[in-house]
């Protein structure tokens, strides 16, 4: 499990799968991690973490999903990471649809003038927020079904991209000048 408190993710990996999976968290976010071996205590007299990430193994993603599920009975969110190897556990007021929302707020945007694009569970309220949501092609199927419009190119093949140019070809995207 890590620990998210300021800008600072502890991890106590205590085997050898353990620390790898953190390495491999690490590398994909280019995160830093403070590794302890004191069970979370000085994380936790620091305070209530914004985020937990439980490290499980793609072999473990669906049991570990419903089972935090289950056991934080909607006092939290839980997603099921992308890729499919860790599960995330969220404050029930946190998500990625509301950064977004405040983003544009901040930015003088509406909301029904935005797109988003995304492919995992964290990004669902993302997707369904904005006034035009992308699932990418490789998102996953509970993805799709609340999206929009699907890509035609995956994250790989930089879908984004390609379907903003397709956008604006079309005349569909609009730029302000401010």
């Amino acid at each position: 499990t890590n620990y998210y408190i300021g800008h600072d993710i502890y991890a106590n990996a205590t085997t050898p799968s353990h620390f790898t999976l953190a390495k491999k968290y690490g590398d994909l976010t280019n995160i830093h991690h403070v590794y302890c071996t004191d069970d979370y205590a000085a994380a936790m007299d620091r305070g209530l973490p914004s985020k937990l990430l439980v490290l499980c193994g793609n072999d473990h993603i669906d049991t570990t999903t419903a089972t935090l599920a289950q056991e934080l009975k909607g006092e939290a969110h839980v997603i099921r990471g992308s890729p499919p190897w860790f599960v995330e556990v969220l404050n029930i007021n946190v998500c990625k649809g509301f950064g977004f929302q405040k983003m544009c707020r901040s930015l003088g945007i509406k909301m029904e003038e935005s797109i988003t694009f995304g492919d995992g569970d964290n990004d669902i309220e993302f997707i369904q927020m904005a006034g035009k949501g992308f699932a990418m092609k490789n998102a996953r199927e509970n993805v799709k079904v609340i999206a929009d419009e699907v890509t035609e190119w995956t994250n790989e093949e930089d879908g984004v991209i390609r379907t903003l140019q397709r956008l604006e070809k079309e005349g569909l995207l609009h730029f302000s000048n401010n």
